[in-house]
């Protein structure tokens, strides 16, 4: 293992607990008071960014090679932030799901806002469209929280659909 393998262990392993607690709330949209829509599009926009996200790190890996200290804890920044926002997401068992998002709406895309905005640290040569999508993107996740606009939340998935095009020509270069 070298230095930068050695150094992107730790943002996979972030990332891989966020995953492992998405996952674990799969199993909530089959009960009765689990099954909200926009909890169930949100738990599925989420796990895809989580994939996506460790898909692309293998290609960050290449530049973590004679990285300082402080880039390091810059690159630990978006999967620290996309945990705390699964924390925030995911409701504890037995809480009603409908009425834990709406009351987390404020937390939880502030906390989404934020993990989006940290991937302007990274360059993948993204196209104009993906940037100005995850820049609306951004402004509208923060209005939606505040405002507790739930029609909202089905516009994102346009958006998420939309970006899942503008990605799909992504491919790691190691």
């Amino acid at each position: 293992m070298d230095a930068t393998e050695y150094l992107a262990f730790l943002p996979l392993l972030i990332y891989g607990i966020a995953l492992a607690d998405l996952f674990g709330q799969w199993k909530r949209l089959l009960e009765p008071k689990g099954v909200y829509a926009p909890y169930l599009i949100f738990t599925v926009i989420l796990t895809e960014a989580a994939v996506y996200n460790v898909f692309v790190y293998a290609e960050l890996v290449t530049h973590l090679k004679n990285l300082s200290y402080h880039h390091y804890l810059l690159k630990l920044l978006p999967p620290f932030l996309f945990m705390l926002t699964i924390n925030v997401f995911t409701p504890e068992k037995g809480d009603d799901t409908k009425a834990y998002f709406i009351k987390q709406m404020p937390n939880f895309f502030t906390m989404l806002a934020a993990f989006m905005a940290t991937h302007f640290f990274y360059s993948f040569g993204e196209g104009v469209v993906t940037i100005a999508l995850r820049s609306v993107a951004i402004v509208l996740v923060l209005v939606a929280g505040f405002t507790r606009k739930i029609w909202m939340c089905y516009l994102f998935v346009v958006i998420w659909f939309l970006s899942l095009f503008a990605r799909a020509d992504f491919t790691i270069t190691m």
